[in-house]
């Protein structure tokens, strides 16, 4: 079973997606921001990393570039959940605008922990 973690300050925002990717048999973990996201890293590998971009103690970005920075952790695809404007970059894999429909978030999820 492919293990996700969800990190973002909002919590109904953490909840809904929980709940969602449980449902489609996804292991979920949860972080409120970048520095939770690491610990949980640290504690066990996701397939998929989901992260919002502007949040208190470590930004999205930030925590993307900790992982891309990682050896051990670079590969980790990355889907970008924001309502924040982002231009190309190599931090993250995909880019979904809040709210993504539910349906488009799971399908492209899939896809990112697929290969």
């Amino acid at each position: 079973m492919a293990r996700v973690l969800l990190v973002d300050d909002e919590p109904e925002i953490l909840e809904a997606w929980s709940f969602a990717l449980g449902y489609a048999g996804y292991e979920v973990d949860c972080a409120r921001n970048g520095r939770e996201a690491l610990r949980a890293v640290e504690a066990q590998l996701p397939d998929l990393v989901v992260t919002d971009l502007m949040m208190p103690v470590m930004s999205g970005e930030d925590f993307c570039r900790a992982l891309r920075g990682n050896p051990a952790w670079s590969r980790i695809p990355i889907l970008l959940h924001s309502s924040a404007r982002v231009g190309s970059t190599n931090l993250w894999d995909a880019v979904l605008r809040k709210p993504a429909h539910m349906e488009t978030f799971l399908q492209t999820a899939e896809k990112l922990i697929r290969g």
